[in-house]
């Protein structure tokens, strides 16, 4: 008898201690106001195939384009770089931004100023 007792109380302690580390380890991902920002940019630009719901750019490290990822290694063509140091290792910010396979014309978009950590273009 104490035996299954034993034996239950462990099962339970090991459940409850898996499903409190799945919803307590969440990963970080680029700040919301960065999000839209770069849905702002890419407005402006004419870029009308960004796609930012497949995942967050800063793990995908690329901009997808119309579900095209160019993404070749030691040669970035619409790659972003992110620092997720910030909050805890929670939240992270676009430190650079590559948009070489995307042929546009014009003048740089005022809201690559909301991208307060941006160091290279």
């Amino acid at each position: 008898m104490w035996v299954v007792f034993w034996a239950l109380l462990l099962f339970f302690i090991i459940i409850t201690s898996f499903f409190a580390t799945l919803t307590t380890s969440a990963s970080p991902a680029l700040h919301a106001d960065e999000l839209h920002a770069l849905g702002e940019i890419a407005t402006t630009l004419g870029i009308k195939r960004l796609n930012l719901s497949d995942g967050d750019p800063c793990f995908l490290e690329t901009l997808k384009l119309g579900g095209v990822v160019s993404n070749v290694v030691n040669m970035p063509f619409n790659n972003i770089v992110c620092d997720c140091s910030f909050n805890n290792n929670m939240t992270c910010h676009i430190t650079e931004i590559f948009l070489k396979s995307t042929s546009l014309p014009g003048k740089l978009p005022p809201e690559l100023a909301k991208l307060r950590y941006l160091q290279k273009m």
